[in-house]
């Protein structure tokens, strides 16, 4: 029986992952690259800040220090989320679904804990949500399962008793060994897929 709900943040609940692909190849364009890595977002999305920083700093032999490459991210993606993100869609009907049936949620994502927080408060979500965890707060990215877990910890139920909703696939894999139920939304309607659950 699913007793509590993991949320992903960025192309889960927010509609962000088109800002973070513009915000990440304008980073590493204006430090001189020249034809990054097409697939570079997927590769970035299951690690932590700082992780993706020192990935785009070796990779691309970027001369920026790590701390400012965070920093500089940090600037556009705050502005964005406290003025113009937006839920992806189904999404806040799905959490005040949840809400109203009181099954406790939270968000583990590999963005920093301050700037989740300022966009689940922009879009209203932050106070349906019993916590927030970022891959940073935990010292992995999610391809261990150690931000899904400390969640669950929070939540008071087990890996087995908890859904992990995602759209990476690295994440998704990783949860599901850790033994979490896990539902893809970019395999179809997270509104039906998730409150199935509970039916």
């Amino acid at each position: 029986m699913i007793k509590g709900v993991i949320f992903d943040a960025d192309g889960t609940l927010i509609d962000s992952m088109g800002f973070w692909t513009s915000t990440v190849y304008g980073i590493v364009e204006a430090a001189g690259v020249k034809d990054p890595d097409p697939e570079l977002i997927d590769l970035l999305n299951p690690m932590s800040m700082y992780e993706g920083a020192v990935y785009l700093k070796n990779r691309y032999a970027i001369e920026t220090p790590i701390e400012e490459i965070i920093a500089e991210e940090n600037r556009r993606v705050l502005r964005f989320y406290t003025s113009q993100v937006t839920l992806c869609e189904g999404m806040g009907e799905l959490v005040s679904w949840l809400h109203s049936r009181r099954i406790p949620m939270t968000v583990a994502s590999a963005t920093d804990r301050p700037l989740i927080e300022s966009a689940m408060k922009y879009t209203g979500l932050f106070d349906k949500l019993k916590g927030i965890f970022s891959c940073g707060d935990v010292g992995h990215g999610k391809d261990t399962p150690e931000v899904f877990l400390a969640a669950c910890r929070l939540m008071g139920t087990r890996p087995e008793e908890t859904v992990v909703v995602e759209d990476s696939p690295t994440a998704i894999a990783t949860a599901a060994a850790a033994g979490f139920a896990t539902v893809d939304v970019t395999a179809g309607n997270a509104f039906d897929m998730v409150t199935a659950l509970f039916i």
